[in-house]
């Protein structure tokens, strides 16, 4: 093993202890535990069905989305900016950022979301269940699925959270589109978006210090997506990308979104 994949091996071990010792302090939580249990017990929601789950990166506005009216498809984050959202009347929105817990996202983004699709199922964190910031939501009936990650890998981010879903959820393929895993370039010399929508403002004037955490977090996040790819084809799960373009080449592609001229 040379030296760099050891320090690879290294930050895994560090990586998944950190996640364990976390894991287990949600499980000793009894309502963590109860929600948990309700959320194994429903159905799955994805037999026989394809999901599309659609990032948000700069891709996403070469490709027309409108074909995929009537299709299970999954949004993130600020996803719900897209022009087509209230069309397509998503199935799912997921966050799994700490950013709404510290209030730099507004949880109201989830009214806005629901008043554009008011069928969508909201996916949060499980361990969130008893953030009193999202107390309203439960009393009033909104749709939230409660989730804890299934996938044996860390640094996934909200893209991996939606993986996770559809797995667990038995749909038969997994697409995604709008993973271009570039923002941190452009984000380092302000070439173009980092996003379809723009640019986030919260990440703006970044320092140096900054961006050495930034690109030790991608290299993870490139990592573990190499992980999952062997994990899905061990595993005969089909996880499909449909990005236009972009820098992942651990995945199959399939080119079933029309650009648009």
């Amino acid at each position: 093993m040379g030296f760099w994949n050891l320090m690879i091996k290294k930050d895994d071990i560090i990586v998944s202890s950190v996640e364990k010792i976390r894991g287990l302090k949600n499980s000793l939580s009894p309502t963590l535990n109860r929600v948990h249990r309700k959320m194994l017990s429903l159905p799955p929601m994805g037999l026989g069905r394809d999901l599309y789950v659609l990032l948000n990166a700069p891709s996403l506005k070469t490709q027309d989305l409108s074909v995929l009216k009537g299709k299970d498809t999954m949004f993130v984050n600020r996803g719900f900016m897209h022009p087509l959202f209230k069309e397509l009347q998503p199935k799912y929105h997921v966050f799994v950022d700490s950013k709404m817990l510290k209030g730099i996202w507004p949880v109201t983004w989830i009214d806005e979301i629901v008043s554009l699709s008011p069928d969508i199922t909201i996916i949060l964190p499980l361990e969130w269940y008893t953030n009193p910031l999202f107390r309203p939501y439960i009393e009033k009936g909104t749709k939230i699925y409660w989730s804890k990650n299934i996938l044996p890998f860390n640094n996934l981010g909200v893209s991996g959270e939606c993986f996770s879903f559809g797995i667990e959820q038995k749909y038969d393929k997994i697409y995604f589109a709008g993973f271009d895993a570039t923002g941190i370039g452009h984000e380092m010399v302000k070439s173009a978006d980092s996003h379809f929508y723009g640019n986030d403002s919260e990440l703006e004037g970044k320092s140096t210090k900054q961006f050495v955490i930034d690109l030790l977090m991608h290299s993870r996040h490139l990592h573990d997506l190499n992980r999952l790819a062997d994990y899905c084809k061990t595993h005969d799960i089909k996880l499909i990308n449909i990005t236009n373009g972009g820098l992942l080449d651990m995945f199959p592609r399939e080119n079933i979104l029309p650009l648009l001229k």
